[in-house]
């Protein structure tokens, strides 16, 4: 497996690849980001190369929409959780509560945070778009500071404010 490290707005992320898929996206010092370490620094392979230009041009349209191919080591719930998530378009949130009802499990409220606290990819599934059922800014495993800046980010592009 392979990592890269690159700017953005909101500081240093590292992308993690096997050969054919995104692993995982981390901020610098983010909850549950593994030790690089245990990757092989490979900046030029291509799928870390594309993971770079996908969320550098995120960072100049929050409305740019990924294609890159994920495989993030998850169980099967944290991928029902982590599919919800990625149908939230740019611009708009849903409450742990909605992710929870979209799952069909109303009760789930808890392991649905939980899940989604572990998001491995972040920004391009868009965990960061889920906050608490009264509106407020609730966990984020890259800081509470950087998920305001996101979606501030988003909801002042101009495709979301249309």
């Amino acid at each position: 497996m392979y990592y890269s490290e690159f700017s953005t707005p909101l500081g240093t992320m590292y992308a993690v690849a096997d050969s054919q898929h995104i692993l995982g996206l981390y901020y610098q010092g983010q909850k549950y980001c593994p030790d690089m370490s245990q990757y092989q620094y490979e900046p030029e392979q291509w799928l870390l190369e594309a993971a770079t230009r996908q969320i550098q041009r995120y960072f100049s349209d929050p409305c740019f929409e990924f294609d890159l191919p994920l495989n993030p080591n998850v169980t099967s719930f944290q991928k029902s959780v982590l599919e919800v998530l990625r149908q939230i378009p740019a611009g708009e949130t849903l409450s742990y509560q909605q992710v929870a009802n979209r799952l069909g499990k109303p009760t789930a409220t808890r392991a649905v945070a939980s899940a989604i606290a572990k998001n491995p990819v972040i920004i391009v599934i868009p965990c960061h778009r889920v906050i608490g059922q009264d509106g407020s800014l609730r966990g984020f495993a890259a800081g509470l500071e950087r998920k305001r800046q996101l979606l501030v980010r988003e909801k002042g592009s101009s495709r979301a404010a249309a």
